[in-house]
């Protein structure tokens, strides 16, 4: 694993980047993949590590407080971790691609309609070319 982007997710983090954020930004600067999500599984392996280690002081609930749950409410658990592969299906190629078949199927069908309008003008244009 390179830790230089080990250490660059961290920093990312601390200056408030999401791991997602900091991870795309890795991509876009040309690092691999593979590299990127295995240096991610690390720091959330860490950071997971310090909590357990380092457990947050927690206020006491207070005994005459009934948490209620209506019938259109959930309780909400904190997620332990957050995906670290969203980044690349952001960046659809297919429909780039779909995009780029219909421009060139126009720009055919174009050329192809002025040279069916067009045809007797190119006709006597290749004649005279010919004939020189």
């Amino acid at each position: 694993m390179d830790e230089s982007i080990l250490e660059g997710l961290k920093v990312a983090m601390s200056k408030g980047e999401t791991l997602q954020q900091a991870m795309e930004s890795f991509y876009n600067a040309g690092y691999g993949k593979e590299e990127i999500e295995e240096a991610a599984k690390a720091l959330q392996y860490q950071i997971h590590q310090e909590q357990i280690q380092k457990p947050k002081l927690v206020k006491p609930l207070d005994k005459n407080i009934n948490p209620v749950k209506t019938s259109g409410q959930k309780l909400q658990t904190p997620k332990a971790t957050q995906k670290i592969s969203n980044y690349e299906q952001e960046k659809n190629p297919r429909k780039k691609m779909i995009v780029l078949v219909g421009i060139l199927l126009v720009a055919v069908l174009a050329i192809l309609a002025g040279i069916f309008f067009f045809r007797e003008n190119l006709l006597e244009f290749f004649k005279s070319i010919l004939s020189r």
